[in-house]
C-alpha cells in the first residue's frame, strides 16, 4: 500500500466519497516511534474522520479500511461471547473494538483486541464485559487502494516522514 500525505486532496476526495456511500469506515492510526502502538475506531461521517485526522500527531500513519466487517454488535455478556466463539473459525484473524472511549487524564482512546485464536478472543472478551463492542475480521493489511488507504500526518514543516511504527 502507497502512502500519501493525510491532507493530499485526492486522498480525503476518497475518504469523502467512501464516507458517503458506506455506513462507516475503519481508521487505523500507527504512531511514529511509538513501539508498534496503534489505535482502531470507526467512523460514520467524513466530518469527523477529516478532524481526527487533523488531530492525530505528525508522522502517524493513517490507514482507512473503506469495508469494515464486523458483524456481531453489542454489549459484552457471557451470551455475546459465546455467540462471538461460534461466529469465528479458529485460525480467522479477528478484530474486537470497544465502542465508548476510555478516559485516562487526557488521553483518550477505544479500547481494542484482536488475535486468531479463540482463546485470544474470549479473554479479549471477557476484560470488556459490560461494554458495548464490535467484532469482526481483521481487515487485509494488503488490501488495494479499492479498499484500503494509507495517509501519513506530515510534520510541522510539511514534510512526510515515515516510521518506524
Amino acid at each position: 500500500m502507497q502512502s500519501v500525505a493525510s491532507n493530499n486532496p485526492e486522498f480525503l476526495k476518497t475518504l469523502e466519497n467512501w464516507c458517503k456511500t458506506q455506513p462507516e469506515v475503519l481508521a487505523l492510526v500507527r504512531y511514529r516511534c511509538g513501539a508498534g502502538s496503534r489505535e482502531y475506531r470507526l467512523f460514520s461521517s467524513y466530518g469527523a474522520l477529516l478532524q481526527w485526522i487533523q488531530e492525530a500527531p505528525a508522522g502517524a500513519c493513517v490507514t482507512i479500511f473503506k469495508n469494515p466487517d464486523f458483524p456481531i454488535r453489542g454489549i459484552v455478556d457471557e451470551k455475546f461471547i459465546e455467540s462471538c466463539l461460534q461466529t469465528f473459525p479458529e485460525g480467522a484473524e479477528y478484530l474486537m473494538i470497544e465502542t465508548t472511549n476510555t478516559v485516562a487524564g487526557k488521553l483518550s482512546w477505544y479500547h481494542y483486541g484482536s488475535g486468531t485464536s479463540r482463546a485470544e478472543l474470549k479473554d479479549d472478551l471477557e476484560n470488556s464485559i459490560g461494554i458495548p463492542v464490535v467484532v469482526g475480521y481483521h481487515p487485509e493489511m494488503s488490501a488495494g487502494p479499492e479498499e484500503a488507504l494509507d495517509g501519513v500526518i506530515p510534520d510541522a514543516d510539511g514534510i512526510v516522514r515515515r516510521g518506524p511504527y
